[in-house]
């Protein structure tokens, strides 16, 4: 339970969390850019002060303080404007605080201004988990290694008697109110993953029958176009419209219409291919996208559809047949003609008897 409440994501399919890891870099990117930026100004700002106070290795501070950190801050605001470099960036974001740390301890450890600089090292720590725009696995890792180095140098010291040993304290709380920061916050963007999702789908769904609904279908026919248009790809569109439907719902009511819409676009959705896109595009119109089929092949599997809605049994109605409009795709054409022919066939099928199939 605990496992699950920290992360959402638990159990979830690794397509799912994939998907996750993709969206949460991307929702990261801006946070990175502009947090290296402000803090290459600081740095900058550091270096200038550092130089103005301290006399003992001033070239290095200065290579490592005005330089070398700050162009890599610099880098990486930079490399987040190219989305093929993100991995660099990335990789840059790891290693900067590890460097900033050492060089911290390199320079000021064992000095009697120890204290004054050591604020750098837990603002790091800190700065890495929750500021930085890492993701958690990630700041961890950074984190782990800045913190073995912390540890490595300053323990023997820290644990003698004296105030010295608030350096602990500092240490223990920075780590920990950073890492609880960098948990929650991945966290709640997990949720709002979650809730963005279900929204999505909520917004591209019909609530009655789950299937696609009219704006979303008619998205994904633009698509094909597109993509039939680019590419020389054939396609075929089926209109259906289930035959003599209002009169279940003057006879029988509508709580038993929306059960035979249901089972109706239940056997749509289980009659097709993966590839094939099944909408509803209002009442009892229905719409199947069939990629890289013909009209022949469209007219075979509507036959094959036919047959599974004739023999089904529909709760209450019994039996119910369908009109069926088929048109493939012309090239240049666009998606409106391309339903309109559709629309055309859909009522010729209809002219002619209904529980027909036409082709136009």
């Amino acid at each position: 339970m605990l496992a699950r409440s920290l992360d959402p994501l638990l159990g979830v399919p690794e397509a799912t969390r994939q998907a996750f890891e993709e969206w949460y870099r991307q929702a990261k990117i801006a946070q990175i850019r502009y947090v290296a930026f402000l803090t290459m100004v600081l740095y900058l700002i550091y270096a200038g002060i550092e130089q103005n106070v301290e006399s003992d290795q001033p070239f290095a501070r200065l290579l490592i303080h005005a330089l070398l950190v700050p162009g890599a801050l610099l880098a990486i605001g930079l490399l987040s404007f190219y989305p093929r470099r993100q991995s660099w960036m990335l990789g840059l974001l790891t290693v900067a605080p590890i460097v900033s740390v050492v060089a911290n301890l390199y320079f000021n450890f064992g000095t009697p201004r120890f204290a004054l600089y050591a604020p750098e090292i837990y603002l790091n720590l800190m700065w890495t988990f929750a500021i930085s725009g890492l993701a958690l696995k990630r700041a961890m890792g950074t984190s782990l290694v800045s913190l073995a180095a912390i540890l490595l140098v300053t323990l023997e010291d820290s644990l003698a008697p004296g105030p010295q040993r608030l350096h602990l304290i500092w240490i223990l709380a920075s780590f920990s109110f950073g890492l609880l920061s960098a948990i929650m916050l991945e966290r709640a963007h997990k949720l709002m993953f979650l809730h963005q999702g279900s929204l999505e789908r909520s917004a591209n769904l019909d609530s009655l029958t789950g299937l696609w609904n009219r704006s979303c279908t008619q998205r994904f026919l633009a698509d094909e176009v597109e993509r039939a248009n680019r590419y020389g790809t054939r396609f075929s569109v089926v209109l259906i419209d289930i035959d003599h439907f209002k009169q279940v719902n003057d006879t029988h009511g509508h709580a038993v219409g929306d059960k035979v819409l249901c089972q109706f676009a239940a056997l749509l959705r289980d009659s097709v291919r993966v590839v094939d896109r099944v909408g509803r595009l209002g009442g009892e119109e229905f719409l199947i996208l069939l990629p890289e089929i013909g009209a022949r092949q469209a007219q075979l599997a509507v036959k094959a559809l036919q047959r599974r809605i004739n023999g089904f049994e529909f709760d209450t109605v019994q039996s119910k047949t369908a009109s069926f409009g088929i048109a493939e795709y012309r090239a240049g054409e666009s998606a409106d003609s391309l339903m309109l022919r559709a629309d055309q066939a859909l009522y010729r099928a209809k002219a002619a008897g209904r529980d027909c199939i036409e082709v136009l």
